[in-house]
């Protein structure tokens, strides 16, 4: 009797602690979560892009837009590059591989707001095309036509970082020049400058040394 009376205690035990172990499985079931994936733009060198893939693309994707200039295509180690100008907007696109991505951000508070045309050449003679862009924000005014070199630097850390560059006068060092002349064929800058203190008018040159552009007097007014 004592023995059947136990064996039903020890069961009756055994069964609760089956359903407790159980309810604790359970319970940490519904507490745990799977890794969350948040998907954004995609990576910007790691999708190996194909010669012509991204001209193909490129003739493509200006169309959707009313442009008053389009850049050409600047490729390099550090990737493609090229510039749309819209009516009072400058914009600027990298090709990832697949298609062109917006990365006008990188153009910072550098660009001006009447942007008027998008040169096109090697200005830093690097190898890799860079731009210059002239803006006509200062017109209204009765003030001139200015421009801008956007390029990156031959080496260093940030060699492959674009920034509007600087540009030093002979008297001062600014981001812009006022009337640049652009010889596009030769792809060289002319402007008013100073030399020996006076001033004068030259080409805009750039020296690696400052990774930046230096006024070279070419003759005097």
């Amino acid at each position: 009797m004592k023995q059947g009376l136990i064996g039903r205690l020890l069961a009756v035990a055994l069964l609760g602690a089956t359903i407790a172990a159980c309810t604790r499985s359970a319970g940490t079931a519904t507490t745990t979560t799977s890794p969350t994936t948040t998907v954004g733009e995609p990576p910007r060198t790691t999708v190996p892009w194909k010669p012509g893939a991204a001209m193909k693309a490129w003739d493509k994707f200006v169309k959707q837009f009313v442009t008053v200039d389009v850049s050409g295509i600047s490729k390099s180690d550090c990737g493609v590059y090229a510039m749309i100008i819209t009516d009072g907007s400058l914009t600027f696109y990298m090709w990832n591989g697949v298609r062109w991505m917006d990365i006008s951000a990188d153009l910072g508070d550098g660009k001006g707001a009447m942007p008027l045309k998008v040169y096109t050449h090697d200005f830093t003679n690097d190898g890799a095309l860079d731009f210059f862009v002239t803006y006509g924000d200062n017109r209204e005014k009765g003030g001139p036509v200015y421009g801008a070199f956007f390029a990156f630097p031959w080496s260093g850390e940030n060699q492959c970082t674009w920034n509007w560059v600087d540009i030093d006068n002979g008297q001062t060092i600014a981001k812009t020049i006022d009337r640049p002349d652009v010889d596009q064929r030769n792809g060289v800058v002319y402007a008013n400058g100073f030399a020996h203190g006076y001033g004068t008018y030259g080409k805009i040159d750039y020296l690696p040394s400052t990774s930046s552009f230096v006024f070279t007097q070419v003759f005097k007014k």
